[in-house]
């Protein structure tokens, strides 16, 4: 059993969540590793991070106990993890077609020897 067994990727949190807060909630399913909040190049919080517990089990009670919980008025969303980083592709606006399929099968894909294995599609709004 891998680090991704045991791992929950926690998105749409706010900035006044931290590491800290994270883990009180996320104990209530389980003995933690740790509890991470990602970051960006000038160190400023994202809106996602990921719990590490000790045990596999642990991960789908938590998801099924705590997946929809508002923390700081937003409502958390909970997903199986994958211990790896997550990269992400925002878009605010674009000027050619680009279609939600389209992006699907860029998340499917294997470009830049499994670079886009984790690719997270968040915020798309295409004019």
């Amino acid at each position: 059993m891998g680090k991704a067994d045991k791992t929950v990727f926690v998105a749409n949190l706010g900035s006044s969540a931290n590491e800290e807060i994270l883990f009180e909630l996320f104990l209530q399913a389980g003995p933690l590793k740790k509890v991470t909040i990602a970051r960006d190049r000038e160190g400023r919080q994202r809106s996602y991070g990921f719990v590490y517990y000790k045990h596999a089990e642990a991960v789908p009670y938590a998801i099924a106990l705590l997946n929809g919980t508002w923390l700081f008025g937003r409502q958390i969303r909970l997903q199986y993890g994958t211990g790896r980083p997550v990269f992400c592709i925002i878009i605010k606006t674009c000027s050619f077609q680009l279609t939600h399929l389209d992006l699907r099968r860029l998340q499917g894909s294997n470009v830049a020897s499994g670079h886009f294995q984790n690719l997270l599609i968040h915020n798309v709004l295409c004019t």
